[in-house]
């Protein structure tokens, strides 16, 4: 097309720095022409199951805007058999490109303006992994079932049928499917009307959609159930495998009551007449659950709860993200961003609701607690090579794919939180309820919702979130002391050649007093820098209530009594401190011992999640020990914070406690597990033991924690006994959770033994990945190694749109140099420009894990001697 050598040449200058000002221009897109609008499609499908294939044939109205002598369209893995226009007796001629997965249909005479219809015939293919139209094998009493779902963002709606699939070129969609007469097809409108085509199968009929993008086009079939209820005129229903019901009622529930709430915080009721939730067993890589407009689709973890398998966290978790794909039935399918730049959008504003929402039914689940621990992940990405602004540019559907990260995800969600804290609630509130409306059925970009949040803010709002969403990185306000206050001013946070980029952010800064009452509020800027005087400069909590995305640096004189008074710090501000302290001394901007003294203090009675945090933040920092003389003596110290805790709460669920009390408890059993605790890996063992014998004597997250444990230190003997229990598993969450635990031992032996399974027909087809996945997390570089010598037939096992993120996913929590290099010599071998933002994104924390190594740990090593002998 003819925008591609200004694309490459653009997208090879932003892949070396890993960082852009702004998004990038429309002329510089790989897009198909604009001279052919799509209104409707009329589709009609017939699945062949066991084949893997389908046929199918597409109505297509369009309208042509300019004269033109073709009709481009995308297409993948597509076999077209014939294509005709209304009112032209010749038959196009066909142009594939598969590279640029394009269909031209070229006429003899231009076609002039007016509206036509498009007919197509074709041919496709059912993938065994999550995208385009796709089958899942489950096993049943009855024998194995096969059920098909699909999955289209972010550009697989080709692969189902020939469309303009782009998120700016929304129509009508009016889908067909011809069935076995015993399954239940399930998509975005409820059925309107089944016939009888054979005595074995039915086509069934759905209504025609509003308008909305071609990627949240849905369809499922198979031997299913579903339970429902209503929420004023909506239908809201679950659906599952057939014998699946009961597991579905905690999640029918909470979308009952987040779709009240919804309704009411948009002020646009909920457009369609129904909202399917629909289970899958199995997992991909890619993604957990998809939000197509009234048939969400969840794989099962995500959405059934089974009181026997299923854990305190996969609780919390089904909550969050039938809250997170909800939310997204207002923000990103009835108003859906223009084009790739603005993805966050749909998925940082998704993100922040769903801890709004889940906040608001279950307080006692500290829901923001818990998503400071991705915030730090996302700034940990944003201060390496490799970031990118969270309004990004995207220049083909290749780098699109690549998008949908923690910079995306969290730092979107976190300047969501920032900007509605700086503006108030009702304000934000009332500018997104304008946003919503003026957008509804069509297509915005990021500053028309800064627009609408503007005229309902008494703050200005634009500037600072142009700031925070159209440049990279990491704002650090320092915090120093002055004559009669604390000055603030600011810099940027980064750990490698990106501290080098002048930049500067317009940053709401909240200050109180860790005496409490006084605060201040201001924004400070490297132009701008501020000084708090007053009763709030007293041991200042600078970011109090941790609302702003930043890192603070706090000089000596501000940090001692801020660290003196540590233990009675509300807990967020607690974690503050924590994950400030760690990131700074992990960079060598502040000594290590700065956080190493606030873990020596923390009291085992603290909150749940802060001490949940400490325990992660201290494996994380055991991590880099792997080889090392110094790691007994770190693990020692490890294991004498986390005792007091686990001393406290014991191995079993107590009366009445809180529910986050379970999450804690098993946070510090496998930590302490993976520290060494011989204690806690006996305890493990000899309840694994009686397991084995009677099932019913673990349950829940008790059973996830033991089966942790004595997998990370399994022996042969155990490796084979989980390795048992994978193949008789019935649920396949269940099933696919143990064939993990097989890449979880530390032992080399056992972790080729799981590497070869992997690549066996043993596994469900979409387990396969998460054991090799599950074996990077111990032995990294042997795991790339591993796909490297397999890249191909690993490669069929991500399909196209994963496989450059899979290889550089095993790679990234390496610590050596070596292994970064031979993922640059992947990249460069087999990896198009535009998709190596994941790969840029592995190097960097890879050298960034090395540079710890050799220049942090040696602090930490001399604290310990000097603190624990």
């Amino acid at each position: 097309m003819k925008n591609i050598i200004a694309a490459f040449a653009v997208l090879l200058a932003f892949a070396g720095l890993g960082y852009a000002e702004a998004p990038v221009s429309p002329s510089d897109r790989v897009v198909l022409p604009a001279e052919v609008v799509p209104e409707r499609y009329d589709i009609k499908v017939r699945p062949n199951a066991q084949a893997l294939t389908f046929a199918g044939e597409v109505e297509i109205a369009i309208s042509v805007q300019e004269a033109t002598d073709r009709i481009v369209l995308n297409g993948a893995d597509l076999t077209i058999g014939s294509a005709s226009l209304s009112g032209r007796p010749e038959p196009p001629k066909l142009v594939l490109d598969d590279t640029q997965q394009t269909a031209t249909f070229v006429f003899e005479k231009p076609v002039e303006p007016g509206r036509y219809v498009l007919s197509i015939d074709y041919t496709g293919k059912i993938y065994q992994q999550a995208f385009g139209l796709f089958a899942l094998d489950y096993d049943t009493p009855q024998g194995q079932h096969r059920a098909l779902f699909t999955k289209f963002e972010n550009s697989d709606a080709r692969r189902f049928v020939p469309s303009w699939d782009e998120p700016g070129r929304k129509a009508v969609f009016a889908l067909t499917v011809i069935v076995p007469q015993d399954e239940m097809a399930i998509s975005n409108m409820p059925i309107v009307e089944t016939t009888e085509v054979s005595g074995q199968q039915v086509a069934i009929r759905f209504a025609a959609s509003p308008k909305m993008s071609s990627y949240l086009l849905f369809l499922a079939l198979g031997d299913f159930e579903r339970v429902s209820q209503k929420v004023g005129d909506t239908e809201v229903g679950v659906v599952v495998r057939r014998g699946e019901t009961a597991k579905a009622k905690f999640a029918l529930d909470a979308a009952v009551r987040l779709l009240g709430y919804y309704n009411d915080y948009f002020d646009t009721p909920y457009p369609l007449p129904k909202l399917d939730l629909v289970a899958a067993p199995g997992q991909s890589q890619r993604f957990g659950a998809m939000e197509n407009w009234g048939a969400i689709f969840y794989f099962d973890y995500l959405l059934l709860l089974d009181p026997q398998l299923s854990t305190d966290r996969d609780k919390q978790d089904i909550f969050v993200t039938v809250a997170h794909e909800m939310a997204h039935q207002w923000f990103g399918d009835l108003v859906t961003m223009a084009w790739w730049d603005d993805l966050w959008l749909n998925e940082g504003f998704a993100s922040w609701m769903e801890n709004k929402t889940t906040d608001h039914f279950h307080p006692e689940w500290k829901i923001w607690l818990q998503a400071a621990a991705s915030q730090q992940k996302a700034m940990d990405l944003d201060a390496r090579s490799g970031t990118h602004p969270v309004v990004t540019p995207i220049h083909d559907v290749f780098q699109a794919a690549g998008a949908f990260d923690m910079i995306t995800y969290q730092k979107g969600m976190a300047v969501v939180r920032m900007l509605e804290a700086y503006v108030g609630e009702d304000a934000f509130r009332a500018g997104v309820r304008t946003y919503i409306k003026k957008h509804a059925y069509s297509n915005a970009v990021t500053d028309d919702l800064w627009a609408e949040i503007d005229k309902a803010s008494p703050l200005p709002v634009s500037e600072i979130a142009h700031d925070f969403t159209l440049q990279a990185g990491v704002p650090l306000i320092l915090a120093e002391k002055a004559s009669g206050g604390a000055k603030l001013s600011q810099q940027r946070f980064a750990v490698d050649d990106t501290s080098q980029i002048a930049q500067t952010w317009h940053t709401p800064v909240r200050v109180e007093s860790a005496g409490g009452g006084a605060a201040w509020r201001g924004v400070v800027s490297a132009a701008a820098p501020a000084t708090v005087t007053g009763p709030a400069a007293d041991a200042a909590i600078v970011n109090v209530g941790q609302t702003g995305y930043f890192r603070v640096a706090y000089d000596p004189a501000l940090w001692a009594p801020l660290a003196e008074r540590f233990a009675r710090l509300a807990p967020d501000d607690q974690l503050g401190l924590l994950n400030d302290s760690l990131a700074l001394g992990e960079a060598g901007q502040t000594p290590m011992s700065a956080f190493l003294d606030l873990a020596d203090r923390a009291d085992a009675g603290a909150d749940q999640i802060v001490l949940g945090t400490l325990a992660d933040q201290l494996a994380s920092i055991d991590f880099y020990y792997e080889g090392l003389p110094g790691r007994s003596a770190y693990r020692a110290f490890a294991r004498d914070r986390l005792n007091p805790v686990l001393a406290r709460l014991g191995w079993d669920v107590h009366p009445g406690e809180a529910d986050n009390e379970a999450l804690l408890r098993a946070t510090i059993l496998t930590k302490l597990g993976g520290f060494d605790d011989a204690a806690v890996i006996a305890e493990a063992r000899r309840r694994f033991a009686a397991y084995l014998v009677n099932p019913d004597t673990l349950s829940g997250s008790t059973r996830q924690t033991v089966l942790n444990i004595v997998a990370s230190n399994a022996d042969p003997t155990t490796w084979e006994q989980i390795h048992s229990l994978a193949k008789a598993a019935n649920s396949p969450t269940d099933k696919s959770r143990l064939y993990a635990l097989l890449g979880a031992s530390h032992d080399l032996v056992l972790a080729d033994k799981a590497l070869a399974l992997a690549l066996s027909d043993e596994p469900p087809a979409t387990v396969g990945p998460v054991i090799i996945k599950s074996v990077s997390k111990v032995f990294p570089g042997h795991a790339l190694d591993f796909a490297l010598a397999n890249r191909v037939a690993i490669e069929g096992m991500v399909g196209p749109n994963m496989r450059w993120r899979f290889f550089a996913q095993l790679a990234q929590s390496a610590r050596d140099v070596a292994t970064a290099e031979k993922l640059a010599a992947y990249a460069e071998a087999y990896v198009p420009v535009t998709a190596r933002g994941d790969v840029t994104k592995a190097i960097a924390s890879i050298r960034y894990s090395a540079k710890i190594i050799s220049d942090r740990l040696p602090h930490v090593d001399s604290w310990i001697t000097a603190h624990r002998n």
